[in-house]
């Protein structure tokens, strides 16, 4: 029986990690309360405004910096719950 090599493992570990904390941030975005935390994160991280700050560089990236943080909260909420799970049922 050959082990697999530490990377690999490590590889996995991560990617089991990031879907448990997907499918937590489905779970706690997926309420009343959780509906309107989402959307006053979006106002506040300019989800939909332009990010743009004329003259000044650091401004426009302190907004990309906010605006990343939404954007990786609707990538988390857009991975397929099913098939997550699938995968995990696969590794175990």
């Amino acid at each position: 029986m050959s082990q697999q090599p530490k990377e690999q493992v490590e590889a996995e570990k991560r990617a089991k990690e990031k879907q448990n904390l997907a499918l937590r941030i489905q779970k706690a975005l997926d309420t009343p309360d959780g509906k309107v935390l989402l959307e006053h994160l979006s106002k506040l991280c300019k989800e939909h405004e332009p990010t743009y700050v004329d003259q000044n560089a650091n401004g426009s990236a302190y907004n990309e910096g906010q605006r990343s943080v939404i954007l990786n909260i609707r990538a988390m909420l857009s991975k397929n719950v099913n098939k997550i799970m699938q995968k995990e049922a696969k590794l175990t």
